[in-house]
């Protein structure tokens, strides 16, 4: 296997991320916790043709054996070192060929991911923490590329104009977005951020702005409706 294969396919990882959050967008309830979105994310990653099979380790079969046990480049909960764990992982096989413990660890450490994810939902009780750590953790841990996918889902059916939606739409504000805008001039090598806020629902027969995403400078509304519109707004993001 040539040195840093991983690097290739990139485009495809990137394809799994534009398709779970594309498929969350406009069907929002396909996610009730981060489990959730975890989930979809791996179905998605697993489609990607060399993720799609297992890779030998150097763990053996019993002993003198020269059978190998295999696994899958693709994990969730994995070890990120000090007491952490990385949301989802993906490895480089080359390091999968050094794995000699069968807790996927070369000797007593945790591979570094070629990928890595880490996910948010309006569930989190300090989203800026949160970001925080994801960014410390990933920056920490990571060989190629780390993406942070962050969502909010909006759940309060108050009508536009109502103080109830006034209320409602400062604490969006402060509790998400403003987490984002206030690292909007900040770019973070190797490490992807993607920030994704739905209005699910309200109890008014129209509405716009079903959906944002932050563009690194500031919050933009997407035309759901457009299949091309929003792929590519959320892929530029990863770009």
């Amino acid at each position: 296997m040539s040195h840093q294969q991983y690097v290739e396919w990139k485009p495809g990882v990137d394809s799994a991320v534009v398709n779970v959050c594309y498929r969350i967008i406009t069907e929002p309830l396909l996610y009730f916790s981060e489990a959730d979105i975890q989930q979809l994310l791996v179905e998605e990653l697993h489609r990607v043709p060399p993720l799609s099979k297992t890779y030998p380790t150097s763990v053996r079969k019993g002993k003198d054996s020269k059978g190998r046990y295999q696994t899958s480049l693709v994990h969730r909960e994995y070890g990120g070192g000090e007491g952490t764990r990385i949301d989802v992982v993906l490895f480089d096989p080359d390091d999968v060929a050094e794995i000699d413990h069968v807790n996927l660890t070369i000797g007593k450490e945790y591979l570094s991911p070629a990928y890595a994810f880490e996910l948010g939902t309006e569930k989190t009780l300090n989203a800026s923490a949160h970001l925080s750590s994801d960014v410390d953790k990933l920056r920490r841990r990571i060989k190629g590329t780390g993406y942070i996918i962050h969502f909010y889902k909006d759940v309060t059916q108050a009508r536009t104009g109502t103080r109830s939606r006034e209320k409602t739409e400062d604490r969006i504000d402060k509790l998400f977005k403003q987490v984002f805008t206030a690292r909007r001039m900040q770019r973070i090598p190797k490490i992807k951020i993607l920030a994704i806020l739905l209005r699910t629902y309200r109890n008014q027969p129209k509405m716009r702005g079903k959906c944002e995403i932050f563009d690194g400078e500031k919050w933009c509304k997407v035309n759901i409706s457009s299949n091309t519109a929003l792929r590519q707004m959320i892929r530029r993001q990863l770009a």
